[in-house]
């Protein structure tokens, strides 16, 4: 095989650079695919090349977000608040639409947040739920000369509602005032939870907010090194840095502790982190020229020094909001001076920006202006929270099962212009027949990338497993072990998908191994013994969430030959709560009238009378945990 010279410096390359870990593109989600801002734009990343969009039902200035599901179907978008009516605009009103643009939530011009915010809304899924999700807002500085200053508000959207298109199901709840214009958010260590941060508009110090599957945490207070007035925020995608008006921190996602680490002059408006977390690109403030680009390398010792000029700007621009895309790429809202004489506004997009050689395309996209705005212009980009455009230098590992020794298709998502596969294959696309790695390494437009596969056979093995026991009267409760490969869905069949499942009782027990290669069952049955193997057992707290598991409450009684049972329950204060004539009424956590009992701790007493037997009376306590 003769190789092109191109290819042969290419695999130079490669052999070369031993120390070298290539770069790979990582999107770990496809929920910022949709963008909505400004006056009735779009941009659309889904196809991987952003195609622009019009006739949007969007009004925004500043301020705006919208969010996507796993597949990068948009779920919902927001202006993110209203405004009253003065000299520069008409009344606004602040909305949430669904996918089909069409009204959710009318915020009016007194609910959410503020039309005049730069980060007026930002949306994350709900910790614990799978269809619900937090959209937080924030108001604007004219609201802090208003007597009601909205700070920091909430809204909790469930996709459920309205067959799937989603409604508000908590509206415009206060959290924070007073605050204005900066919002962001990042994900708690732990991966579940996250952090909101803003700035108190007082002292002027951060307010970390924490936000769990138990609900809204109280604010937290940080302090700042300069005391200044903050635009945006912005965390960068691995979550380590913070950005606001001119300081840089580092962040500690475990604790929330905020360091500061270093001034940087650019702008406190037009600003955003690389992909890798590795630079951070913002419109020089130390220049005379308009729209001069910088970055600043965040992993020098001393990063001020490490100023990079990726543009020298023009004679005239003016930056909007700068925001991470989809595709790896930044981009930020610009008005050039050929926007100011066509009334249009210019999205401008910055190329490669963790590549050694990174390029800034002016005017991408140009789309209408507002007319009924002042001059018809806005800054607005959607607000997101930054994780979701995350990439590192560890290889993009992409895992497949391969299904009765069928051919697998392996495949670089992106336009690459020379490949080298571990087996020696030079071409975009390999089919491959044997489960095992295979690498490709890459050229593209932004530098050497690297991609692995992992073939491995679909559901070699799969069964149920236990711990071993002699004595059937004692073994409960008993847990059932799902043991299977990575990967596919366990499904027992009480319904529950987890790889455990907790008995209490004699009977037969089926899971099912669902994989892209089909299902394969297992069953598990225990029979009741002979012998009499009466023995009570008391739970001591259950989960009334309607998950399927320990959702109920009642001493059980496995083998008993039983006549009479009765149960009552009192809150701590006496309160009658329930009240039970039969086993199978069981306690589901709520009271005689139906309410839902609040999360603690409850006293029962059980009275029973076996055949045969004299009457027996248990008593304690159990708690409630919502």
């Amino acid at each position: 095989m003769t190789l092109s010279r191109s290819l042969r410096l290419l695999l130079a390359g490669f052999f070369l650079l031993n120390s070298f870990t290539p770069t790979a593109f990582c999107q770990l989600s496809n929920h910022g695919n949709i963008w909505h801002f400004g006056y009735r734009a779009g941009i659309d990343f889904s196809s991987g090349t952003p195609v622009p969009l019009a006739d949007v039902e969007m009004d925004s200035w500043e301020g705006c977000a919208s969010y996507c599901d796993a597949n990068g179907k948009l779920l919902f978008y927001t202006n993110g608040g209203g405004f009253k009516q003065n000299s520069n605009f008409g009344q606004r009103k602040g909305i949430i639409w669904n996918r089909n643009q069409q009204v959710m939530y009318d915020m009016e011009d007194n609910k959410g947040g503020g039309y005049s915010a730069p980060q007026s809304a930002i949306a994350f899924p709900k910790p614990g739920s799978s269809t619900a999700y937090y959209l937080f807002t924030m108001d604007d500085n004219e609201s802090l000369s208003d007597v009601d200053n909205r700070g920091l508000s909430f809204f909790e959207i469930d996709m459920v509602a309205n067959a799937g298109l989603g409604g508000v199901v908590q509206a415009d709840v206060r959290v924070f005032t007073p605050a204005s214009e900066c919002l962001s958010a990042v994900p708690h260590k732990n991966g579940i939870d996250f952090w909101v941060i803003t700035v108190d508009s007082n002292s002027l110090d951060f307010v970390l907010l924490p936000v769990t599957a138990a609900g809204i945490g109280v604010p937290q207070m940080r302090a700042r090194a300069e005391q200044d007035n903050v635009s945006v925020i912005k965390i960068s995608p691995d979550g380590r840095f913070i950005f606001a008006s001119e300081e840089l921190y580092t962040f500690d996602a475990t604790t929330g502790q905020i360091t500061f680490k270093e001034h940087l002059p650019l702008s406190s408006y037009t600003f955003s982190f690389s992909p890798e977390s590795r630079y951070l690109y913002g419109i020089e403030t130390d220049t005379n020229i308009a729209g001069a680009i910088v970055r600043y390398d965040l992993l020098m010792p001393n990063v001020l020094n490490s100023k990079e000029l990726v543009d020298p700007g023009t004679s005239f621009s003016f930056g909007g909001l700068m925001q991470l895309g989809a595709d790896g790429n930044i981009y930020y809202n610009e008005q050039t001076e050929s926007d100011f004489i066509n009334l249009t506004e210019s999205v401008s997009v910055i190329r490669c920006p963790d590549g050694s050689s990174p390029t800034l395309e002016r005017s991408l996209f140009q789309f209408p202006t507002d007319p009924d705005n002042f001059l018809g212009l806005y800054t607005s980009l959607p607000n997101f929270a930054d994780y979701i455009f995350a990439s590192s230098k560890v290889a993009d590992t992409i895992k497949i099962i391969q299904c009765n020794g069928e051919l697998v298709t392996l495949s670089v998502e992106g336009q690459g212009l020379i490949y080298l596969w571990s087996n020696g294959k030079t071409t975009a696309t390999i089919e491959v027949s044997d489960p095992g790695t295979y690498t490709v390494q890459f050229s593209d437009a932004c530098g050497i990338k690297t991609t692995i596969f992992e073939v491995k056979k679909g559901a070699q093995f799969f069964g149920i497993e236990w711990k071993p026991f002699t004595d059937t009267c004692s073994i409960f409760p008993l847990t059932l072990y799902a043991n299977h490969e990575p990967g596919g869905t366990i499904r027992w069949s009480d319904g529950s998908m987890l790889d455990s499942l907790v008995i209490n009782s004699f009977g037969t027990y089926v899971a099912n191994f669902i994989t892209n290669c089909g299902q394969i069952k297992d069953t598990f049955t225990l029979a009741e013994p002979v012998k009499n193997c009466c023995k009570s057992f008391t739970p001591n707290a259950f989960t009334p969430n309607g998950d399927g598991t320990n959702d109920t409450f009642i001493p059980g009684l496995p083998g008993c030959d039983v006549k009479f049972a009765e149960m009552f329950v009192w809150s701590r204060w006496g309160e009658l709560i329930f009240q039970s004539i039969f086993l199978t009424d069981r306690w589901d956590g709520t009271t005689l009238n139906g309410v839902p009992a609040p999360s603690d701790v409850y006293v029962y007493r059980f009275q029973y009378q076996l055949n045969g037997e004299e009457e027996t009376m248990i008593s304690g306590e159990v708690t409630l945990l919502r």
